[in-house]
């Protein structure tokens, strides 16, 4: 047997892709039933920005629209989204969320904060910053959505320049924009 390192492990993209399968792992254990990430992140656009046409949800989420349907479909049955004609465009529906809509993703968004307490046990308050600072700046150099302005309106160092659009739920607190409209992140992560 050789000591030599297994290139498995030397990489972050496989270890992301665990880490992945993980997070859906313990978070289908710890919530049986409930819905999955994208139904939340949908949920959670809807809430944050709505009326919005199901094309401006997949554009802001990066979501392929055809994917978006059924993730509409869902939460329209459960009662969460609705569906109403555009008052400025009546060709068109706006998606937006309901009451009991908005009372499930407040729950939900607890429920993560305790997958997270869970998930990320093993390091400390400081490595947990730092991680979340590392998959941030990551995620920027390729995606905008991720360069958006901190609290104190101070860009993070090597984050690109971007627009508005919406980062991921679990980094900005209910109902809080910055002057600029895009979201603040708290120091909770997703």
């Amino acid at each position: 047997m050789t000591d030599q390192p297994d290139p498995m492990y030397d990489s972050p993209t496989y270890l992301m892709f665990e880490a992945v399968r993980l997070v859906r792992r313990t978070g289908a254990r710890m919530f049986p039933g409930q819905p999955r990430l994208p139904h939340l992140l949908v949920l959670w656009c809807v809430a944050r920005s709505g009326p919005l046409s199901q094309r401006e949800v997949a554009e802001r989420l990066r979501m392929d629209a055809g994917d978006l349907v059924g993730i509409v479909d869902a939460l329209e049955k459960a009662g969460h989204v609705e569906r109403r004609r555009d008052p400025e465009d009546r060709r068109r529906y706006a998606l937006d969320a309901t009451e009991d809509g908005r009372l499930f993703l407040g729950e939900s968004l607890a429920a993560r904060a305790r997958l997270n307490e869970v998930l990320f046990a093993p390091l400390s308050p400081d490595e947990r910053r730092q991680f979340r600072e590392l998959l941030l700046r990551l995620l920027a150099h390729h995606d905008d959505r991720f360069a958006a302005p901190e609290r104190d309106g101070a860009r993070r160092p090597g984050a690109a320049q971007g627009g508005g659009a919406v980062p991921p739920p679990g980094r900005e607190e209910a109902g809080q924009r910055t002057d600029t409209g895009s979201f603040m992140r708290d120091s909770a992560s997703s």
